[in-house]
């Protein structure tokens, strides 16, 4: 606890002073002023004291005054007032301004101690209590944001070009009350460093915009990722800056932080629909000319002729070759085609193809050999494959080749035994359930449904179903349910947030719902386990 001494009486300073260092408590330091006035320039020069004990009679400026001009600028200092008898009327006078604690001259030991005691421990408690509803409020103000994001990004990702919805998104988003949007899809390249949360915490400090003119969003284009989207009225100015801010971003993260980064930056749209859209596009350049970039969105509506035509000759003549090959010259012809489409032929076109149009033309390659010679395929190449969303989380073509690799061992590495159909339990392919187990896990407080997930991960329900129970021993809601039930009891035990929260904040639709499959799942109400936790041994 830092203190400070205000007496013009030198004598009744340093014995306050003696005192005080004498004394049990401990104190950072302790300053020493003869007038308000010195205290005041102290207190404005930096030197911010926890309290103050200040006399009442001082030349140039009394206590009086001393504690109406610091209360008006600093609030939370206290003050002690020290004085005599005579001087009874100021230190009610000084009362009035929220001070407490008087103590009469000549100041004794047995009189001052005991209320600069109980002053540390009341600093003490009310900083905790300001510490805990600081606590709280970042929990709360992290929820909306989650909230506002989610539905942000549900816009963001509807192709149905539903109108009324995205203005009814104006209305609670102030970013989305625009005449144009710009949008900078951001991958950073540098291992666990470009998961760090603490650096998205810094980023997100940086670009986030209380009037609406800038927003940032972690994690939409796979892992170490993040888009920020910009708002205007002026679609020039508002490239100017997304411009200027993409070259701040990539110099930062590369001076402060050792991270490479590669940028894609749409065009500016009067739909943030098409902005996001063209800033996956232009990220995906990366594949094409390399990481460390930043990368306008360039039209590519007229793609080249020679490229395409030299591709998808590429594609026709591998297919044409696969025809009478055994299975091990077919590998060594698939992993060729590969490094001849994403190392040399990619790098040769450069912008003038789509990755996504190669990569799905590639996987139909194998596909289309698979169901020529009866091999077993569909459980063997991840939805993610299928979709083509795997590579919004690859790094460059190298990743590409990797990937290649896993897939072509993976569907034939039991080629032999799969024609003619072979046995086997669709539950043991853990791939798939580890996965959707991992993204239930990660998203947790989002309402999540076998069909939400049947969705994502392009499998039928009824079997997704089937196969999840099996390989779980119990049903995906059943397991679900349980997760998030687990997930209440922990921030029950905190006991910070209110029920209702608890409820929202996990996806269910309403408290009275979320408390009956509490009670379901545990057999007492949420409010029963609150109580019971606060009362165990571990919380005493």
């Amino acid at each position: 606890m830092k203190v400070m001494v205000v007496d013009d009486e030198e004598l009744s300073k340093d014995k306050i002073v003696y005192l005080l260092q004498s004394s049990s408590v401990s104190f950072e330091i302790v300053l020493t002023a003869g007038n308000g006035r010195e205290a005041l320039e102290l207190i404005e020069g930096g030197e911010l004291p926890d309290v103050i004990l200040t006399d009442i009679r001082m030349p140039v400026m009394n206590g009086l005054e001393l504690i109406e001009a610091v209360k008006e600028k600093y609030p939370d200092i206290r003050f002690i007032v020290t004085s005599g008898y005579a001087d009874f009327d100021y230190a009610v006078k000084a009362m009035k301004h929220g001070v407490t604690d008087y103590v009469l001259k000549p100041v004794k030991a047995q009189d001052l101690i005991p209320v600069v005691e109980a002053m540390r421990d009341a600093i003490a408690a009310s900083g905790q209590a300001k510490e805990e509803s600081e606590r709280i409020e970042a929990v709360s103000r992290e929820n909306r944001r989650m909230a506002l994001e989610k539905e942000i990004y549900h816009l963001l990702t509807d192709r149905r070009e539903e109108e009324a919805e995205k203005r009814e998104a104006e209305r609670h988003i102030a970013i989305l009350r625009h005449g144009f949007y710009l949008i900078a899809s951001v991958k950073l390249h540098g291992g666990e460093r470009s998961a760090d949360g603490e650096l998205f915490r810094e980023l997100r400090e940086r670009f986030d915009d209380e009037a609406g003119n800038g927003w940032m969003m972690e994690n939409y284009f796979g892992k170490g990722t993040f888009i920020i989207l910009f708002g205007g009225e002026d679609e020039n100015r508002l490239a100017d800056t997304a411009a200027r801010e993409a070259h701040r971003l990539r110099a930062l993260l590369h001076d402060r932080h050792g991270l490479a980064v590669t940028i894609g930056v749409s065009r500016p749209c009067g739909d943030p629909r098409m902005a996001y859209r063209q800033a996956a596009v232009a990220l995906k350049n990366r594949f094409c000319s390399g990481t460390d970039r930043i990368f306008p969105y360039a039209a590519n509506e007229v793609r080249s002729n020679r490229a395409s035509q030299s591709l998808a000759l590429k594609f026709k003549l591998a297919e044409q070759s696969l025809e009478n090959k055994s299975l091990a010259k077919a590998i060594v012809l698939l992993r060729h085609t590969a490094e001849d489409v994403f190392v040399r032929a990619l790098a040769e076109c450069r912008e003038e193809i789509s990755i996504d149009y190669l990569f799905n033309e590639y996987v139909n390659l194998v596909i289309r050999f698979c169901l020529k010679h009866d091999y077993d395929f569909i459980d063997r190449i991840e939805p993610d494959v299928l979709s083509g969303r795997v590579l919004d989380e690859l790094e460059d073509r190298g990743a590409i080749l990797k990937l290649i690799e896993t897939i072509i061992e993976r569907v034939f590495r039991s080629a032999p035994g799969t024609k003619g159909g072979e046995l086997r339990n669709p539950a043991l392919n853990s791939s798939v359930i580890d996965q959707i187990v991992a993204y239930v896990s990660r998203n947790i407080e989002e309402e999540i449904t076998l069909q939400t997930v049947s969705d994502k991960f392009s499998i039928n329900p009824s079997y997704l179903s089937r196969v999840f129970k099996a390989a779980m021993n119990q049903g995906f809601v059943k397991y679900v349910t349980g997760l998030k039930i687990d997930k209440a009891k922990e921030l029950l035990e905190n006991g910070a947030l209110e029920i209702a929260d608890i409820a929202h904040g996990l996806g269910f639709s309403d408290q009275q719902y979320f408390n009956r499959v509490f009670k379901r799942t545990t057999g007492t109400t949420p409010s029963e386990w609150r109580t019971k936790s606060k009362k165990s041994p571990k919380n005493a």
